[in-house]
């Protein structure tokens, strides 16, 4: 049985999409693979714009990127312009994941790809949060939105934002779920090393104290310590989880891949709903959760 977002794509299988990642780390991987691998089995058309990518090629785009993000943050709509889209789009789709919110300014790439045209967008599972962003406004010219939520909470958030008749809000699971233990082998290097992993985010995500860490650390027989979401290769991301006894981690994507190679993990809250949300909703039978 297919989910609401698969259904989607089913029923949009003939449009040629241009899906925008804003890159980021593994985790994102593990998200963007997900989404084409759904995209491959409907046999959709498509192209993918990874701004990261493109920022990195680009200095002086990425100094635009800078310059949009202080627009945003000063309340206009100005900005510069960002992305090109191919031709022949007919549908912008945006990666899920956890950037559509005032966090990780993912509003400001979701305004700049809708200038200069009216095609509709979809925003594949997200977790979404808004405080001073007024999302309504983004779809006042009319066009055809589809923002798909990964959890209840953040499905219950965008109701209360007023939004336009010609936004629809759904719930399906996250995108990295559709992976399969398979689809991850060409990343395994086994080893024997026999270590709990403990993978705590060091950003503006982060709601751990450093006593709970420790603490985490303490009843551990052999810890190693490191944020594996930022470290190296994919491969060293995802056989650093498979080669664990045991995972601790606040990385939602490390508990969702150390559940996808059957490992057994701890996921701790993060400043907002994301953490809980998506346990609550995909994760709670494999997944022990504690609150921050």
């Amino acid at each position: 049985m297919m989910d609401a977002f698969e259904d989607y794509l089913a029923d949009n299988r003939g449009m040629y999409m241009c899906v925008i990642t804003p890159g980021g780390n593994h985790g994102d991987t593990l998200i963007h693979m997900g989404l084409v691998k759904k995209l491959e089995e409907h046999k959709i058309q498509y192209k993918c714009i990874n701004l990261e990518t493109l920022y990195k090629k680009s200095p002086l785009l990425g100094a635009k990127y800078l310059i949009n993000i202080g627009l945003w943050k000063l309340g206009t709509s100005q900005g510069f312009k960002l992305i090109e889209l191919p031709e022949e789009t007919q549908l912008i789709l945006f990666e899920g994941g956890g950037y559509m919110n005032d966090v990780w300014y993912g509003p400001v790439l979701l305004r700049q790809a809708m200038k200069g045209n009216s095609l509709p967008v979809t925003v594949a599972p997200q977790s979404y949060l808004f405080s001073h962003t007024r999302l309504h406004q983004y779809f006042e010219d009319g066009r055809q939105a589809h923002l798909f939520c990964r959890e209840p909470y953040s499905l219950e958030h965008l109701k209360k934002k007023g939004l336009p008749s010609n936004v629809s809000t759904a719930l399906s699971p996250e995108l990295a779920l559709y992976l399969t233990k398979e689809d991850l082998e060409q990343f395994i290097e086994p080893s024997e090393d026999g270590y709990q992993l403990i993978a705590f985010r060091h950003d503006k995500e982060s709601a751990l104290e450093k006593t709970a860490k420790n603490e985490v650390i303490e009843i551990s027989d052999n810890p190693v310590v490191v944020d594996i979401s930022m470290e190296k290769t994919m491969t060293d991301f995802v056989s650093m989880v498979y080669n664990a006894q045991y995972v601790y981690t606040d990385r939602l994507h490390v508990a969702i891949l150390s559940m996808i190679l059957g490992k057994q993990v701890t996921l701790f809250g993060n400043k907002y709903h994301k953490n809980r949300g998506v346990w609550e909703y995909s994760l709670r039978d494999h997944v022990q959760f504690v609150e921050r």
